[in-house]
Parts: structure tokens; sequence; C-alpha cells
């Protein structure tokens, strides 16, 4: 695994252009991308100017949705993936986060191996339950995965 380097750095796509270039990575890496408002957070990894990856959060109280964590295929498998899950766990429990959930289709492993558990889509507390990404964007077979932090 490659050391993450100094100058790479998690931000919030806080500017229009920030916010489509991490849409273009989800866009590419075939995630749900048409209910992204200015109300989630998506968070841009960069190496210096470079796009490395991507990831998402919506807050509901105590617990969040962590949605689309990706990075560039060519970058895979070099803990971009791990880096960027544990700062936004940190950001999460920092502002208050008790309890974070994710959907996934292909990232099971990658996720067990983070310390999230594979739970019953029914228990999941209702405000995830009513997002678009739970009720209708990600398929009913669709992982669902659950972390205290």
């Amino acid at each position: 695994m490659q050391k993450i380097l100094p100058q790479t750095s998690l931000k919030l796509a806080s500017t229009a252009a920030q916010r489509n270039t991490a849409k273009a990575l989800l866009e590419q890496h075939k995630l749900p991308t048409s209910d992204i408002d200015d109300d989630k957070l998506l968070y841009l990894l960069m190496d210096g100017e470079h796009l490395i990856g991507t990831a998402g959060l919506e807050i509901f109280g105590n617990h969040s949705l962590l949605r689309s964590v990706s990075v560039v295929t060519a970058q895979q498998g070099k803990g971009y993936g791990k880096f960027i899950s544990d700062a936004i766990e940190k950001y999460a429990k920092e502002i208050g986060i008790e309890c974070m959930y994710l959907l996934t289709t292909t990232a099971k492993d990658f996720f067990e191996r983070q310390g999230y558990c594979v739970i019953d889509r029914n228990t999941v507390p209702e405000a995830v339950k009513q997002t678009a990404e739970f009720s209708s964007l990600c398929p009913v077979t669709a992982v669902v995965m659950m972390k205290r932090i």
C-alpha cells in the first residue's frame, strides 16, 4: 500500500466547480448523483491539484448516511478509500454523529474491513430510509451496513 503523502487532503466541495468535479467522478463509477443538492455534503480528496477521490455525507441528527466513497481508477488499491472513510468518520464523530449507515452493491468487503457490519434494511432510522439513495436510487438488493463511531 502506498503511503498517503502530506499534500493529500480531504476538503469540502464548496464551489459549483468542485461539486461538479465530484459528481463527474461519481458518474464515471456509475454511482447515483441525481439527488445531490446543496444539502448533501460532498468531499474531494486531492493530491495537490489532482483529484484522487470523493465521498458524500448526509446528516440526520446523530445518524448519517455515508455516500459514494470513490477513488479514481488509477489510484485504487493504494489506501485512499480508507483515508477518505477515516477522515469522514473523524469529522462525523466531532459533530456528534454516533452511527453511520451506507448502502453498497460493490464494496461490502471493503467496508467490513473498515468496521461496518451488514444490517437488516428495516433497522435503519426512518430519516435515513426517507433519503432518495435509500428509497429509490440504490436497488433493494444493495447491502445495508452500519458502524457506531
